[in-house]
């Protein structure tokens, strides 16, 4: 095999080896399709707003929905913007949710606007963060303001990565949540930074493109290729061929003599020209 050959034949075969190693870090990631999520805040919390005396008014907009719970708010349904949501191969992302929230009691000493929510995983971790302006002030305090921009507000644990199911659907609830320092200055400085609330959850409804079907692979049509003339090698003898070629002649010869006039017969021109065949001339 000359040197060429071998060495195509080398890099063809690390060609094939590096495309059988690929690592399933380069699988597709997923696409979601639609979905919604959920957060009830604190179940406590949306109870007490809902006293006669908090005399409160709660309201939805931008896609955002109450859930009620025997006629009673139980829950905020917040939807998917799937547009601007995006989760890697291992189920890290952003999940981008529709919707605003406004809560108002105590004749205008508790105003809370929340919007522009989004769920941001990294890992096992799992953060709600928002928009928000909280104005407001305890009795005998002075009113005051606090606004915030995409600040994480509650987090939580996530134990099983946020990856579609054989349906291409993924369900899942973080219990408890803990709020972050922006979360404690929305809701009031009862809360404790990173205290569990176990009446708290943030839950996720997603649904999945689904993922694209390899074509199955078809066998080529047998083609009847043209022969094409080869091209004329003059080849050089090498030693060995010389030594057979030598040999012939000398049995040739041999036979010449035996049957008589060696000299005679090498001067025709039919023993000249076999002689020469087998000589390469």
């Amino acid at each position: 095999m000359s040197r060429t050959t071998t060495l195509a034949a080398i890099t063809a075969t690390a060609m094939i080896s590096t495309a059988f190693a690929t690592p399933a870090a380069f699988a597709d990631a997923p696409t979601i399709e639609s979905g919604n999520a959920h957060w009830n805040i604190k179940e406590s919390f949306l109870r007490y707003v809902q006293s006669p005396f908090v005399a409160s008014t709660i309201t939805t907009t931008e896609g955002a929905e109450k859930v009620l719970r025997d006629g009673k708010l139980a829950d905020f349904a917040l939807p998917v913007n799937a547009a601007d949501s995006a989760l890697d191969a291992n189920g890290n992302g952003t999940i981008d949710l529709n919707g605003a929230i406004s809560i108002e009691g105590h004749h205008g000493a508790m105003d809370i606007k929340m919007s522009d929510f989004k769920i941001v995983v990294n890992g096992t971790k799992g953060v709600l963060q928002a928009d928000y302006v909280r104005k407001g002030a305890m009795p005998g305090s002075e009113p005051t303001t606090a606004t915030g921009d995409d600040k994480p507000i509650a987090e939580f644990e996530v134990t099983d990565a946020l990856k579609p199911g054989k349906d291409n659907k993924l369900s899942a609830t973080f219990t408890p949540t803990k709020l972050t320092e922006f979360g404690v200055d929305i809701f009031g400085s009862s809360y404790e930074v990173g205290k569990p609330l176990d009446d708290s959850k943030v839950a996720v409804n997603l649904a999945f493109k689904a993922p694209k079907k390899e074509p199955k692979p078809t066998d080529p049509k047998p083609t009847d290729p043209k022969p094409t003339d080869p091209k004329p090698t003059d080849p050089k003898p090498t030693g060995e061929d010389g030594s057979s070629t030598g040999a012939i002649v000398g049995i040739v010869m041999a036979v010449i003599a035996v049957l008589g006039g060696l000299g005679f017969a090498a001067t025709q021109p039919s023993v000249q020209k076999l002689i020469n065949q087998f000589m390469g001339k």
